[in-house]
């Protein structure tokens, strides 16, 4: 199947609402006048994304600031064609994939709300997902958040403009780089030790200027550059948090980023970007719980009346469920409880060794 149109026609944010909630394999192709990109869709996964002269533009970001040497990141890249394993490729080479995953990351999101913005181009979707010729990078991310990100970085868009509002402002270091950091921060700021245009900056880096932009915004939010000319920039505590609580998400701590998420919704309700990573965070536990439970396993209770006691009233209830014959699916659509904790109850009684899973034949 192949769909192609405009995305004047069908927004963006929308279309990738429709890929991600049909759980979609194959290659999305976005046209526009900065030019083309494509996304390989993997049931909901974005696992890659190419784009012409992405590779060389990785192995330059990573060589600026001395992380690596762009022969070994293209190197590790040729490494993809003889070995399908991202990680041992670049692991042979001595570059750390995630850096060059983060790369990826980055370019998306900076194309996603380039796109978003403009309200122009056109799409094309197949369900071919062949990569074999393409110029791609890994990004290993969920639809979700790539469109929450992208959307986020949307709604911020307006205070990033207005403290950074022209490339002839000069971007200065007041720290140095630390591995502690986000990577464009290290690359940044690395390139910045002496006082750097901001137009420059981002023709060296070869990167979209709302990428640049942001990340400046964000180091001179947290005092780490000066930019002379630029407004006062206030913390925004909220956007602190939010990232705080994706970098949890992205280690798969969703108990954590869901305290986050609470402790954001009771201080600020109204907040867009919170309730967009609330609901993030909720899809993406349950789409990882799911994929230690599939819908299909039948769940069987080994009865152990000592260990029962030691569970809350209402997991008790849940495992009262359990038949032996009804599958994961069927015990969360019966579950007077939310399928999020459904599915973590399930998952308990697993770790605790009081449920064995069946698996269809």
């Amino acid at each position: 199947m192949a769909i192609h149109g405009d995305l004047f026609s069908y927004p963006l944010p929308e279309f990738l609402q429709w890929l991600d909630s049909s759980r979609k394999t194959g290659t999305l192709q976005l046209s526009w006048e900065a030019g083309e990109r494509k996304l390989f869709l993997l049931s909901g996964q974005v696992g890659a994304t190419a784009s012409e002269g992405l590779r060389g533009r990785v192995a330059r970001l990573l060589s600026l600031p001395k992380l690596a040497t762009g022969t070994r990141v293209l190197a590790a890249f040729d490494e993809l064609a003889r070995t399908p394993d991202v990680d041992a490729a670049f692991d042979a080479h001595g570059v750390q994939a995630r850096w060059v995953r983060d790369l990826g990351r980055e370019e998306l999101f900076a194309a996603m709300t380039d796109l978003t913005i403009a309200g122009q181009g056109t799409f094309h979707w197949t369900e071919d997902a062949d990569r074999t010729g393409e110029d791609w990078v890994p990004s290993d991310m969920s639809i979700r958040e790539l469109l929450f990100e992208s959307l986020r970085w949307v709604d911020e868009q307006g205070d990033v403009d207005k403290a950074l509002p022209i490339d002839a402002l000069s971007v200065k270091a007041l720290a140095p780089p630390s591995p502690s950091q986000p990577l464009m921060h290290r690359i940044i700021l690395a390139l910045t030790t002496t006082p750097q245009n901001l137009g420059r900056l981002r023709l060296s880096m070869g990167v979209s200027r709302s990428s640049v932009t942001r990340r400046v915004h964000e180091l001179l939010r947290a005092k780490l550059v000066e930019v002379d000319g630029a407004p006062q920039v206030e913390a925004d505590p909220v956007a602190e948090m939010l990232e705080k609580g994706a970098v949890l998400m992205r280690e798969g701590q969703y108990d954590a980023a869901g305290i986050v998420c609470a402790s954001l919704l009771a201080s600020d309700p109204a907040d867009r970007r919170v309730r967009e990573f609330a609901r993030l965070v909720q899809r993406e536990h349950v789409a990882a719980l799911y994929a230690d439970l599939p819908p299909l396993v039948v769940p069987r209770l080994i009865q152990s009346p000592q260990t029962m006691v030691m569970l809350k009233p209402e997991e008790r209830q849940i495992a009262g469920l359990i038949s032996g014959t009804w599958d994961v699916s069927t015990l969360v659509l019966a579950s007077p409880a939310r399928e999020l904790e459904t599915l973590k109850t399930l998952a308990k009684l697993h770790r605790m060794g009081l449920l064995e899973l069946a698996y269809p034949r």
